[in-house]
C-alpha cells in the first residue's frame, strides 16, 4: 500500500491578473513575467530577452502570450527561496526522521545527474544545518528506511527506471521496510502506472510518496481539470500543424483515439487555475503547437518521442507540463520555451541531462 502525502503550502504567487485589472502595457507584462521566474538559474533574465523570444510569434498575439505566461508560471514556477522551505520542511518532518537521521539511507546519490544531482545537494547543506551530518554519512549502520529524492515526477519512465535498477541489487526485498519517496511536484497522468510499479517491485515495503504541487493532467479527467498544455479541438490550425496531427492520429489506435482524443475537446476543462481564459487558453496553446510543430519538422537530429509540446512517449501532442524550476526546465515542457536548434531562440534555456 502507498501512501501519499501532500504537504500544502503558502506560496508567494505572483498575481498580476486577479481582481479585474488587466496591464495593457507590454513593458508591464513582460515585468510581470519577470517577476515570476526572475531567479532561473541558466540566464539573466531581461526585457531584452523576453522580447528577443517572443518576436518568434506573431506581434499581434504578444500581449496574450505575455499575459497567460505570466499567470501560468507565477502558479508553477519554484523559486530557489521556495525550494530550500520545502527541503527546510522535509529535513524536520519526524515522520520521515522519526528516530535519527543515522538510520536513513538515501538511494544513489552519487549517482544522480541533472536537477536530481542540484537538488541533492540542497538536501544535502540542509541535512548538515539541522544535524551536522552529510548524506554520504548517513545509513552506515541498520538502515531504518531509505529516502528517494527528485525534483519532480511527470510520466515516471526514468523514475520506474532507476527503482527497477536500486530494486536489483538486493538479495532480500524484505530487508526494504520502508521508502520515502519525496520530490516537489508530481503529474497525476501515470501515477496509477507508477503506484502498480513501484507495488509490484516493492511488495513487502511501506511506501510512502510526499510531494508539494500536483498538476492534475490525467487525459481521461479533462472534462473537469486539466493542468497541462493541450490543445483544444474545434479551432483551425496551419496546413503543417494539421498534416503533423494527421501521422499521428494514424499511429493511435480506434479505442485510444475514441477514449483520450489527441486534441481536447472544446470546453473541456470545466475549470482552470493557471489561464485567465478559455479563448486565451486555446490561442496560447495553438501559437505553442504550432512553432512546436515547425522546431520538430526542422530537428538536425530528429528525435522520435520530442513533441511539439515537449518530450513524451505516448502517442499525444507532448506532454505539456507547466512546471519549471530556478535550477532548470524539464525537456516535458513545450519546445518553445527551451529549444535552441535550427535558429529557434529559447525563452528557458536548458541545462543538459
Amino acid at each position: 500500500m502507498i501512501t501519499r502525502y501532500r504537504q500544502m503550502m503558502v506560496r508567494n504567487m505572483v498575481q498580476p491578473f486577479r481582481g479585474g485589472v488587466l496591464m495593457k502595457d507590454t513593458g508591464d507584462l513582460i515585468s510581470s513575467l519577470l517577476a515570476a521566474v526572475s531567479d532561473y538559474g541558466n540566464i539573466n533574465f531581461s526585457d531584452g530577452h523576453v522580447e528577443r523570444w517572443l518576436e518568434q510569434f506573431p506581434a499581434e498575439h504578444h500581449k496574450v502570450i505575455l499575459k497567460e505566461l505570466a499567470n501560468v508560471l507565477g502558479r508553477s514556477y519554484l523559486s530557489r527561496m521556495e525550494m530550500k522551505r520545502m527541503i527546510g520542511e522535509i529535513t524536520a518532518d519526524a515522520n520521515i526522521f522519526p528516530d535519527s537521521v543515522e538510520s536513513v539511507k538515501f538511494m544513489d546519490p552519487r549517482k544522480a545527474e541533472g536537477n536530481q544531482k542540484m537538488v541533492l545537494q540542497m538536501f544535502d547543506e540542509a541535512l548538515s544545518e539541522a544535524y551536522g551530518i552529510s548524506m554520504a554519512e548517513c545509513g552506515k549502520g541498520e538502515v531504518a528506511s531509505y529516502i528517494y529524492i527528485d525534483e519532480a515526477i511527470w510520466s515516471g519512465e526514468r523514475f520506474v527506471d532507476g527503482l527497477r535498477r536500486w530494486v536489483a541489487t538486493f538479495d532480500d526485498l524484505q530487508s526494504i521496510e520502508r521508502l520515502d519517496i519525496i520530490v516537489f511536484a508530481v503529474h497525476t497522468r501515470d501515477l496509477d502506472y507508477i503506484t502498480a510499479q513501484m507495488e509490484r517491485l516493492l511488495p513487502h515495503t511501506r511506501i510512502y510518496l510526499r510531494h508539494f504541487i500536483e498538476f492534475k493532467n490525467r487525459l481521461d479527467d479533462a472534462k473537469k481539470v486539466y493542468e497541462g498544455y493541450w490543445p483544444s479541438s474545434g479551432i483551425g490550425y496551419n496546413e503543417e500543424t494539421t498534416d503533423y496531427i494527421s501521422r499521428i492520429v494514424k499511429m493511435r489506435s480506434n479505442v485510444r483515439d475514441e477514449g483520450v482524443p489527441i486534441l481536447r475537446k472544446s470546453g473541456h476543462p470545466k475549470s482552470d487555475a493557471y489561464f485567465t481564459g478559455a479563448m486565451n487558453r486555446k490561442l496560447v496553446e495553438k501559437l505553442f503547437l504550432e512553432k512546436g510543430v515547425e522546431i520538430v519538422n526542422h530537428m538536425m537530429k530528429p528525435e522520435v518521442y520530442m513533441k511539439p509540446l515537449g518530450y513524451d512517449a505516448s502517442r499525444t501532442l507532448g506532454f505539456g507540463s507547466y512546471y519549471i524550476s530556478h535550477l532548470n526546465i524539464s525537456d516535458h515542457c513545450p519546445l518553445v520555451m527551451w529549444w535552441e536548434e535550427g535558429g529557434w531562440y529559447p525563452l528557458f534555456p536548458r541545462k543538459g541531462n
